[in-house]
């Protein structure tokens, strides 16, 4: 990166302030407008990442928990938007426009019986894949029981293996139980998301999803780096710098310094605001 333009962390800031919507006026507050936001974004964290500036709906519902705290069941059981832990263990709302983008990037691609065969399954991750095989969507807590007798230590196995699963995109929640501390219910990814859009998926290669996923991460975050891009879908960090560098090349990508920032920052190309030097 050596041709760099000058940007204003104000500027960014502003703009991140319009297009996260957490301007009072632009503020979330209702599930329309929370898909619309979604759709916009392509993806929208569930909750901030400590240390990352990405548009998430706690901040855009002005982190007012009782508003968004359903969304994600009630979003999913519509089908209405995909929704899983997928970066950084964190809950990721995806439009269904960017789903494929997500499972050709993360997704391995096979039937999860060749990854066990493989040695890419432990068992607890095959037996819970194989619940939700034989008897479809099921509640946390059944799925639980199913799994084994009670014990603490089958409960954290089941939360650790739930969430690798989700990662692989293999399963998902499909809605879930809104009363109280609401609960997912689980579904395997290959029966629940909708067959155009698994279609799309498998028509990417990882290679073209992963660029498309940087070039939206850049354009939502509005500054990044070859670091952060890494660490956040979790990456090796030259196959980051790799894809940042056709980004630049073919220019929807620009190389940016921020005097408020450390490093080489990566911007979107056109710039969407005012303020560069």
């Amino acid at each position: 990166m050596t041709s760099r333009v000058a940007v204003s962390l104000a500027d960014i800031e502003r703009l991140r302030e319009r297009r996260w919507r957490t301007a009072p006026a632009r503020r979330v507050r209702s599930p329309r407008r929370a898909l619309r936001f979604i759709e916009e974004m392509g993806f929208v964290l569930l909750m901030p990442i400590s240390g990352s500036e990405l548009p998430n709906m706690h901040e855009a519902t002005g982190r007012d928990w009782s508003v968004w705290w359903d969304w994600k069941q009630t979003l999913p059981e519509k089908q209405a938007c995909y929704y899983a832990k997928l970066l950084r263990n964190r809950g990721v709302f995806v439009s269904w426009r960017w789903f494929p983008q997500f499972y050709a990037a993360q997704a391995e691609g096979r039937p999860y019986w060749r990854l066990y065969r493989d040695g890419l399954l432990s068992q607890t991750e095959k037996r819970l894949l194989d619940l939700l095989e034989e008897r479809g969507p099921m509640m946390t807590r059944h799925l639980r029981l199913a799994y084994g007798p009670r014990s603490k230590e089958n409960t954290r196995r089941v939360k650790h293996a739930l969430a690798n699963l989700q990662r692989r995109m293999l399963v998902c929640p499909a809605g879930g139980s809104t009363e109280g501390w609401s609960h997912h219910r689980w579904a395997l990814v290959e029966k629940w998301v909708p067959l155009e859009a698994l279609t799309a998926a498998r028509s990417l290669s990882r290679q073209e999803a992963r660029a498309a996923l940087v070039r939206k991460h850049i354009e939502n975050a509005l500054a990044t780096t070859v670091a952060d891009i890494a660490w956040l879908f979790g990456w090796e960090r030259a196959e980051a710098g790799r894809i940042v560098e056709r980004l630049l090349r073919e220019g929807s990508a620009a190389a940016a310094v921020v005097e408020e920032l450390e490093g080489e920052v990566v911007i979107p190309n056109p710039w969407p605001g005012g303020g560069r030097r």
